[in-house]
């Protein structure tokens, strides 16, 4: 019997088309992690239900603070920016202290500073209730509808909400800014004594996954960012990114319990990349040396045909073990190429799909140059202008007249051929 168990199970090993892929279970009451490639959805769980972001917010005031502010600026710390709550994560900031935009930055993502978080917002848009709608107002541009903010930082209000696909949108775009990307994968950060503080403050980062010294249990080998979050309300809130050899994901999860056992949103995430890194893998679907398709071109010179290749080398998501009958392209190409057409000309797009979903796409180029005959063009057109409209219109007209005048021309001579006969017949009988 056993010998019997072990070779079933050599053969499930070893049969093709065989998809490995569980995903995990999490703690966390909503999370989502995307391909960064492609955007795709890799798992999701209540993606789309309110939750509280806590200091995950902070990627937003980051976001907008780097777009508007160079990072060598001096701001000068206000006595408004500074009244907070001191139950919320500050960095003891001073009135009238002096630091600059990017060292605020250090404070808000790595130290996750509510007071660095206002004077930034007041740095932007004068005052805090400005900058809160202009949060808002930049939400609603990147597709975030269910998301609302009343604060800079994300200190506990009913009404300063998001959803963890929200916060996906916003950790994409904040990543394509550099000096983004390169604060929050920092483990610590010392700022030198200012004007007014005279200890250098050294700066932890409270994201485990790249940070070490916060909780070795937690750090993830490729982990690049980006913001944790905690509230009693909230609970624990992690935005996070990791790549490795070139794949990498985004994950968000979102009010995660904090038990004896640990962190779940750290715990998730971690279990979540550890799915998206084994289970899954890129595979080169076609490159630019591959003809995908081959069309007619109209007017083209001799038998000269156009050659589609992709423009790029694509690559694409798929589970490790997967069906290859399920993975499907889609070839769609200009159905009237004209010639000439020249090497590089874009003409179609290929697109895969896995199980019926839409994988990633390429445009399809030329990958040669077509001529024009201009004979066949010459002669092409003379022949549809003889059969186009505006001449078989007026042609038809004309033939349709002579064909009723010469119905009415025999009808005429058939009722002149009756009337000679009926005067014979009355000559007749006289």
């Amino acid at each position: 019997m056993r010998k019997v168990a072990v070779l079933l199970l050599l053969f499930l090993c070893l049969m093709p088309n065989v998809v490995w892929a569980e995903e995990p279970e999490i703690q966390s009451a909503s999370a989502i992690m995307i391909h960064a490639g492609t955007n795709r959805v890799i798992y999701e769980k209540n993606p789309d239900i309110k939750v509280y972001p806590a200091s995950t917010t902070k990627i937003m005031t980051a976001l907008l603070a780097i777009e508007a502010l160079e990072p060598s600026t001096e701001l000068t710390v206000s006595e408004s920016a500074i009244m907070i709550d001191r139950d919320g994560s500050n960095m003891g900031l001073l009135r009238d202290e002096v630091l600059t935009v990017e060292q605020l930055l250090y404070g808000l993502l790595v130290h996750s500073a509510n007071d660095a978080a206002n004077v930034l917002a007041e740095a932007v848009s004068g005052d805090i209730a400005t900058f809160v709608d202009t949060m808002n107002l930049r939400a609603t541009e990147l597709g975030m509808t269910g998301t609302h903010f009343v604060n800079t930082h994300g200190y506990h209000d009913e009404e300063h909400y998001t959803t963890a696909r929200d916060m996906m949108k916003l950790a994409v775009c904040a990543m394509e800014q550099p000096l983004f990307r390169q604060v929050v994968a920092t483990a610590t950060y010392e700022i030198p004594p200012t004007n007014k503080y005279e200890e250098t403050r050294i700066l932890s980062n409270s994201n485990a996954l790249v940070n070490r010294i916060r909780d070795h249990r937690y750090a993830y080998d490729g982990a690049a960012g980006i913001k944790t979050g905690y509230t009693q309300d909230a609970g624990s809130c992690l935005v996070s990114y990791a790549e490795r050899n070139g794949l990498g994901y985004y994950c968000v999860t979102f009010s995660a319990p904090v038990e004896y056992e640990g962190n779940y949103s750290f715990l998730d995430s971690i279990a979540l990349f550890n799915y998206g890194f084994n289970d899954f893998y890129l595979k080169t679907m076609s490159d630019t040396n591959e003809i995908v398709s081959i069309c007619q071109a109209k007017w083209a010179r001799g038998d000269e045909q156009v050659v589609l290749s992709a423009k790029e080398p694509l690559e694409i998501l798929l589970p490790r073990g997967y069906d290859a009958q399920k993975l499907t392209k889609e070839i769609i190409a200009e159905e009237h190429v004209v010639a000439p057409v020249k090497e590089g000309d874009i003409l179609g797009r290929l697109t895969y799909c896995y199980d019926g979903v839409s994988l990633d796409s390429v445009d399809l180029v030329a990958i040669n140059g077509v001529s024009r005959s201009f004979t066949k063009m010459i002669l092409g057109t003379i022949w549809n202008t003889i059969f186009s409209v505006w001449v078989m219109t007026p042609l038809a007209i004309i033939v349709l007249i002579l064909i009723l005048r010469a119905m009415n021309e025999s009808k005429k001579q058939r009722m002149a051929r009756e009337k000679r006969r009926q005067q014979f017949r009355r000559d007749f009988y006289k």
